[in-house]
């Protein structure tokens, strides 16, 4: 059922449960209200009587009482203790409104009586004369009276509930109307149309915060999809250049017919670029597998310095053919600080932070480690020209480069690989340029308390 249908209904049953409510309230009112009335005129009724039976007891000495006025609405009685009728508005010989058993009840003092459902009586008794005086009224007014208004109720709640079901019909459509626009440019959206927004209503209410919502969610699934289909354009393209050297090595070396010399210098070539192949395919995978979370982590607890001496005891010899010094620093480090993280993942970080210095800076650099609140920052630093205004915001992003000429020096993905496995290990990774010249790369993992591994691999 639509949701206008149900919100239809259940005003409706909100409403009619509402009104069932007036209707019972102001039935029950008006009738206490007529029923006080009458129980009101009964009472001054019957004490006006019994100041005329007062006065004529002290005016005729035969004690003989005159016929009370009659009236068509109303009839009085005066009784004896006896319950013999000694006045009355009609004729003496009437029937005694009061039964013998209810006399000596209404002589005790003031009663109200009921007669079925058409008469209703008050008795008086009279102070000092054993005489009781007894009002009736005919409850047939009361009950035309109740009867006129049960009928105008049930001629006019109906028509005003379903002129207010009817009202509530229209707000709810009204107030969904936003929600069906949307919808039906929501239908239109696709991949080939993903810049398209949803309509937003004027006002704002909850309509209007829910189409903000989901329009940036459709801003963030287009920079999502322009992002993959950039990611694949530029992985189409990387995988495009070694494939097509390694088929033109491989066609000049069927083509001319060389000797075993180049024929070597071909198949090495061949060689270099399916390494090249391999090397992009498995960083492809490593940052395929991070986003859908399936990165695999083996952490173990690794203190920074032994992690820092072995790192650079690996990358000497690569130093040592560029020409370059590579300072460990360790000095700095407090004693036992360690990380809780994969070692083959963060060495792999690591080196592709010195592989990037080692591709693109100069000078000395230097491996070492910051400790500040708790986070834990391996930094590599050189000498070299550093990374650039413009290009140091986009550094981390994938098949970036400061040099987008220089083909054979990297695809991009190393600094991109860097900021992955560290934010799989709960850190970050940066980068900046040096106040006096060179750049600053650096890899952030949040700090173990390991005094314990410590103090067991170095025995005092």
């Amino acid at each position: 059922m639509p949701i206008r249908w149900r919100l239809t209904l259940m005003f409706a049953a909100v409403m009619a449960v509402l009104l069932a409510g007036l209707i019972a309230f102001l039935y029950h009112h008006f009738r206490s209200d007529l029923d006080y009335n009458i129980n009101q005129s009964l009472s001054a009724r019957a004490q006006d009587i019994a100041g005329l039976v007062r006065q004529e007891d002290a005016t005729d000495t035969s004690g003989a009482l005159h016929q009370l006025p009659a009236s068509p609405d109303n009839v009085v009685q005066v009784l004896d203790q006896s319950g013999r009728v000694l006045g009355a508005t009609g004729v003496l010989s009437q029937p005694a409104l009061l039964s013998p058993g209810e006399l000596p009840t209404a002589q005790e003092g003031p009663r109200l009586l009921q007669r079925g459902s058409s008469l209703r009586l008050y008795a008086l008794p009279l102070a000092n004369d054993h005489k009781v005086v007894v009002a009736g009224v005919s409850l047939a007014e009361r009950d035309a009276a109740l009867d006129k208004l049960d009928n105008a109720l049930l001629i006019g709640v109906p028509p005003a509930l379903l002129l207010a079901t009817l009202a509530a019909y229209g707000l709810a459509a009204a107030a969904l109307r936003p929600v069906e626009r949307m919808r039906q440019r929501a239908a239109t959206i696709s991949t080939d149309e993903i810049s398209t927004r949803l309509p937003l209503p004027e006002s704002q209410d909850e309509i209007r915060r829910l189409g903000d919502t989901l329009n940036e969610m459709l801003d963030r699934l287009e920079d999502g999809l322009n992002h993959e289909r950039m990611f694949i354009a530029n992985a189409s393209h990387e995988l495009r250049m070694p494939l097509a050297v390694l088929k033109a090595e491989l066609e000049v070396s069927l083509r001319e017919r060389g000797g075993e010399h180049e024929l070597r210098e071909a198949m090495e070539s061949a060689v270099e670029e399916t390494d090249r192949i391999i090397k992009l395919a498995e960083d492809l995978l490593l940052l395929a597998r991070a986003e859908d979370g399936t990165l695999p982590i083996d952490a173990h607890d690794l203190t920074v310095e032994e992690l820092l001496v072995e790192l650079g005891a690996r990358f000497a010899p690569v130093f040592e053919r560029a020409g370059r010094p590579l300072d460990v620093d360790v000095d700095s480090l407090p004693a036992g600080i360690a990380v809780r993280a994969d070692p083959d993942r963060i060495e792999q970080a690591v080196a592709n932070l010195i592989d990037n210095t080692v591709r693109y800076g100069a000078g000395p650099t230097t491996l070492g480690a910051r400790v500040d609140a708790g986070i834990v920052e391996i930094h590599v630093t050189d000498s070299g020209p550093g990374f650039g205004e413009q290009f140091l915001p986009h550094a981390f992003d994938r098949f970036s480069r400061g040099d987008p000429a220089r083909r054979r020096g990297g695809v991009g993905l190393g600094l991109a690989i860097v900021r992955t496995i560290a934010q799989a290990h709960g850190g970050d990774a940066g980068a900046g340029d040096m106040p006096g010249g060179g750049a600053d790369a650096w890899i952030s993992l949040p700090a173990a308390a390991q005094l314990a591994v410590w103090r067991e691999r170095h025995p005092a």
